[in-house]
Formats: structure tokens, C-alpha cells, sequence
């Protein structure tokens, strides 16, 4: 069974998004391509393969590692959010959680100012309970 979702794996979701950016900047420095040309049996001719990767280090491993957890994590956020099945409560989860705002512009935005911020950041509380 998967980690419960909670509000601290939900807070998350846009540091760990800024840390999978930082870690693909620091791999594209360590991100080698080459051309060589080889000639291979009947006709022996020449044409060109391209090699491409990493160059071997213990610490692109561990980026690549991280990056990988990191990308996970983000995809059990998002389809956490896409389960939930209530259109109004999972607009509040994606504006809240993926896109970042406040509790107060989630309020005017779902409903128009007719619900407060403490009701939106109630229902959203309650729904993580239930779950």
C-alpha cells in the first residue's frame, strides 16, 4: 500500500519541483555527446553513431537518484490530485498545492468570495482526514 497523502508531502510538491530544476542545470554540465565513425561488415561503409550519457561519477549517480525519487514523488502528488473526484475540492488541492496560492485567492477564485479562507483550508484538511 502507498504512503498516506499528507499535508507536508503536499507542501512539498513545488520545493520538490525546484530541486528536480536545480538537478537537471547541475546534470546538463555532466551530459557528453559524441560522434564516431565505424565501418561494419558486408560493405564496410563508414557511418556515424552517436554516443551519448553521463560521464561516470559517484555524485551523478546520486543526482540521478535523487532526481528520479523526486520525479515519483511528484507523480504520486499529481495523481493523488486527480483522484479526487469533487471538482470543487480538487481545484483547492491543485491551487493550493501545484500552483501555490494563497488560501485567500483560492476563495475568490473557487467560489467568488462566498467561502472563506478558513473554510478552504477546512475543506481541505477534512478531505486529507478522510483519506
Amino acid at each position: 500500500m502507498a504512503d498516506p497523502m499528507t499535508m507536508s508531502r503536499l507542501k512539498a510538491y513545488r520545493r520538490n519541483a525546484s530541486a528536480i530544476e536545480d538537478i537537471k542545470a547541475e546534470l546538463s554540465g555532466k551530459y557528453v555527446a559524441d560522434s564516431i565513425s565505424v565501418c561494419t561488415p558486408p560493405s564496410y561503409t563508414p557511418h556515424s553513431t552517436r554516443i551519448d550519457g553521463f560521464l561516470p561519477s559517484g555524485d551523478t549517480l546520486s543526482l540521478l537518484c535523487e532526481q528520479a525519487r523526486l520525479e515519483a514523488e511528484q507523480r504520486a502528488i499529481e495523481e493523488f490530485i486527480k483522484g479526487i473526484e469533487d471538482y470543487q475540492t480538487r481545484r483547492m488541492f491543485v491551487l493550493k498545492f501545484i500552483k501555490g496560492k494563497t488560501y485567500l485567492q483560492i476563495a475568490m477564485q473557487v467560489s467568488g468570495g462566498r467561502m472563506s479562507e478558513s473554510g478552504v483550508r477546512m475543506k481541505i484538511q477534512r478531505y486529507l482526514q478522510e483519506k
